[in-house]
């Protein structure tokens, strides 16, 4: 991957420093299909006030599994894939049009199971500021970036009913941009959040922090 912004190394440091005092937790699913999403960070402007934000996608609505909600790039195991990062990496290439040269992955998270039996394998990657999202139209409606400093605000966490399959019932939700971020794609964040521990205000922080210059990373 080429550069990235000082703001979202910075980010990406204290975030690796915090993971590295707990291994991501494993779950036995034998049943389970294996899957694997990437939560993607991006700076695509270092002086913008939002700071580093999180890329989501939100699913077309005829699609057979969670058609029309908020989740990440990423989706099941091909027998082809020789690890789940490489699931991660070509999913989202597929589905948003960022491709390995544009996408590093940083670190792995605590594994959800689905509702419709996907065990789910997620990874912290950081995206380049000068990618182009490249929205699949068969899976993807729409791109949405959120605020990460947002994501990692406990407030803005309330229980909502939500729908599936015609059955209601209350979740943990964060609304953004007129959506509903629930299900799996909220508990991958609200894992990530219990794991950074005393780390949180500090990723905030660095993840919010104005700079104007970007920096060669490896």
């Amino acid at each position: 991957m080429g550069s990235m912004t000082p703001r979202l190394h910075q980010t990406l440091e204290i975030l690796q420093q915090a993971l590295a005092g707990r291994p991501p937790r494993r779950l036995e699913a034998p049943r389970s299909r294996p899957a694997a999403v990437l939560l993607p960070l991006w700076d695509p402007d270092p002086n913008s006030p939002q700071g580093v934000q999180v890329v989501f996608t939100k699913r077309t609505n005829h699609l057979p599994h969670h058609p029309g909600q908020v989740s990440f790039p990423g989706g099941a195991a091909d027998p082809q894939d020789p690890d789940l990062e490489t699931t991660a990496l070509r999913e989202t290439c597929e589905e948003i049009g960022v491709c390995a040269d544009d996408a590093r992955l940083v670190a792995r998270l605590d594994q959800v199971v689905t509702v419709t039996d996907f065990l789910i394998t997620p990874f912290v990657g950081a995206l380049a500021p000068q990618v182009r999202f490249q929205p699949n139209p068969v899976e993807v409606e729409r791109i949405i970036t959120v605020p990460l400093v947002k994501l990692l605000d406990p407030d803005q966490w309330r229980p909502t009913e939500v729908y599936w399959q015609g059955i209601a019932f209350q979740q943990q939700a964060l609304a953004h941009d007129g959506e509903l971020i629930w299900g799996a794609t909220a508990r991958i964040l609200l894992n990530l959040r219990r794991r950074l521990g005393d780390y949180v205000a500090q990723v905030a922080a660095a993840a919010q922090k104005g700079v104007d210059t970007v920096s060669r990373l490896g």
